[in-house]
């Protein structure tokens, strides 16, 4: 199993850093390398959404299932794709009231052997840079 862990200081709120994360459906709009992402269902706090990268010529997408505790955390459960299995958390710690700690936590395994060497190491890449995209594109919202 392949581990990510990032904790980062960011001089935005937790509000903020959240719905960047929470919503998926623009992804595609700052994360180069997602191409495209669709709500499949939306229930409560509960989302299952499918995101589609690619990078390098290899494509790939997923389907996650988002358990989203506003503002706090967000946990995310594999429902389809390449992966054995995949689970990550997001958590946004406020740090006064214009700054937050975000800590973000990836656990993957692909299916098998021949997928692990095709994509593992485009979403390595992904997956290592994706807590700065997000900070990225709070800082350009910020001075917009």
């Amino acid at each position: 199993m392949i581990e990510v862990k990032k904790s980062v200081i960011v001089a935005h709120t937790t509000q903020t850093m959240f719905n960047l994360v929470a919503d998926f459906k623009n992804y595609s709009k700052y994360l180069p390398w997602c191409t495209s992402s669709e709500l499949i269902s939306e229930q409560d706090n509960v989302v299952v959404g499918a995101i589609h990268l690619e990078y390098l010529k290899v494509k790939m997408h997923f389907v996650t299932r988002n358990t989203n505790t506003p503002y706090s955390t967000i946990k995310i459960d594999l429902v389809d794709g390449p992966f054995k299995e995949l689970h990550g958390l997001w958590q946004f710690v406020p740090l006064g009231e214009t700054g937050c700690k975000i800590n973000f936590s990836l656990n993957y395994k692909f299916a098998n052997l021949v997928l692990e060497k095709l994509i593992s190491p485009v979403f390595n890449l992904v997956s290592k840079n994706i807590v700065e995209c997000f900070i990225k594109e709070a800082n350009k919202q910020s001075k917009s």
